[in-house]
């Protein structure tokens, strides 16, 4: 995923690349939104004292959302910037 390569701030919009591994038949497009806010990172470290730290935002979509799960619909989400690619602009 190209989320480690943008530029991610409050105001970007973007594109959640969904996690399809588990519904991989899903024919749910992946949601448009924009960045509303910082979350914390968050990290873990198994059996070592490394810890590898991940940067979350706060995405409100430009219509509601439906996950791949059936969950919904969601206004917005705190998603992980692994899963984020900024939206080309118009």
């Amino acid at each position: 995923m190209s989320g480690q390569s943008a530029v991610f701030g409050v105001g970007v919009q973007v594109i959640v690349r969904l996690d399809r591994t588990r519904f991989p038949e899903s024919l749910i497009d992946d949601p448009i939104g924009v960045i509303v806010a910082a979350g914390e990172s968050e990290g873990s470290g198994l059996y070592a004292p490394t810890v590898v730290r991940e940067k979350f935002w706060v995405v409100r979509f430009e219509e509601p959302f439906f996950g791949l799960d059936g969950s919904g619909p969601h206004d917005s989400a705190r998603i992980p910037q692994s899963f984020l690619e900024a939206a080309p602009e118009a």
